[in-house]
């Protein structure tokens, strides 16, 4: 399974677009993260997709200020690709993928 994180990063004074593919040791931590959310939630049968997206959030949001007053190195997580499916806050997505192309 493979997993990438798109997010905003606050750096420099501003918020910027941010897409990092998971490392096997950040993979682990998204995977017990949304079967942590799954449990949560009710579903035995293991986590859905918005599980991986909500475990994504718990482990790569970074808050060291607030929203109206972020500091660098701030993370906001919007979406994650998981084997090839996408999901996420569709403006942001589309978005993100008009800057990128």
């Amino acid at each position: 399974m493979g997993i990438t994180i798109f997010a905003l990063r606050f750096e420099n004074g501003s918020w910027s677009d941010w897409e990092h593919t998971c490392d096997m040791e950040e993979l682990e931590a998204v995977e017990d993260s949304a079967r942590v959310k799954a449990s949560d939630n009710g579903r035995s049968g293991g986590p859905i997709y918005i599980d991986f997206l909500e475990g994504a959030r718990y482990i790569f949001d970074i808050a060291f200020g607030p929203r109206d007053n972020p500091k660098d190195g701030d993370i906001e997580v919007f979406g994650v690709l998981v084997d090839r499916i996408v999901i996420g806050r569709f403006e942001q997505m589309q978005r993100h993928f008009a800057l990128k192309w």
